[in-house]
């Protein structure tokens, strides 16, 4: 990530000393990166500050006595949220990677060192914005797939998902092929229930295929049984897609309804 005038860091730091913080702040300024400090005075006001405009990260002094890090940590996670807290100190030793370890801490910065406050203010920053791009991506895959499976209940389509030859979705459309009333009445069922007995092996093999990760044939012609015994000329398309973040097969089925004029 560049870090410019066009990109602000919300550094909130919690240290006893202002000329400490001051320090910290020119430093990062200094190297390239626009931020926008704050500062609590107490307790109540780190509450607020977490509370009205969260920032991007906190450094807390490990010695601090206007809020204690035991107190920050509590306060950070209370919060709810993704809020990375790096630990100030003068010195490390095992004794203060263990506490970063026991408290929750993202990382250590060392009091004095501006090349190291850089390098891991920059790093935590990068992967805070990171997770908030995927937790953007991940609302956006759960949207477009609330809208699609809206589409799908209205489609005049029949259309299910089937997990190990195993029905996990179907909408109304397909039901009403089947002669079923309910999803709950076909939930579990095997594909194969449905299938005229004269197939059942030649769609066997197509689903030990697709089991596999066989790439499914443009389309498949059948004999479909439908729930009162009744069978009829179908032709399914399968395609590769995901339910509910499981691996599962779109079958998409149209019915082959005989031609009369043909017939006669």
């Amino acid at each position: 990530m560049q870090f410019g005038s066009d990109t602000t860091l919300r550094l909130l730091i919690v240290d006893d000393s202002v000329e400490a913080a001051e320090a910290i702040i020119s430093g990062l300024r200094n190297s390239g990166i626009a931020v926008r400090p704050s500062r609590p005075d107490g307790e109540d006001d780190l509450r607020e500050m977490l509370a009205s405009q969260p920032p991007d990260l906190v450094i807390a002094a490990r010695d601090a006595q206007s809020v204690p890090l035991e107190r920050v940590m509590q306060l950070v996670d209370a919060s709810g949220k993704d809020l990375p807290v790096l630990m100030l100190v003068d010195a490390v030793d095992d004794e203060r990677l263990l506490q970063i370890a026991a408290l929750g801490a993202r990382g250590v910065v060392l009091r004095g060192h501006k090349s190291q406050i850089e390098h891991s203010v920059r790093a935590e920053w990068v992967d805070l914005n990171a997770r908030r791009a995927l937790r953007r991506l991940e609302s956006q895959v759960r949207e477009t797939e609330r809208r699609c499976d809206a589409l799908i209940e209205t489609s005049r389509e029949p259309i299910a998902y089937v997990h190990e030859g195993m029905h996990i979705r179907a909408n109304p459309a397909y039901l009403e092929v089947f002669g079923y009333e309910s999803f709950d009445d076909v939930e579990g069922m095997s594909l194969l229930d449905m299938i005229a007995t004269p197939h059942v092996d030649e769609f066997k093999q197509l689903l030990k295929r697709l089991s596999k990760g066989d790439a499914p044939p443009p389309r498949f012609e059948t004999e479909a049984r439908a729930l009162d015994g009744s069978h009829f000329a179908a032709v399914m398309e399968f395609t590769a897609a995901s339910y509910e973040g499981e691996s599962c097969q779109q079958l998409i089925l149209r019915r082959h309804e005989a031609d009369p004029e043909l017939a006669r």
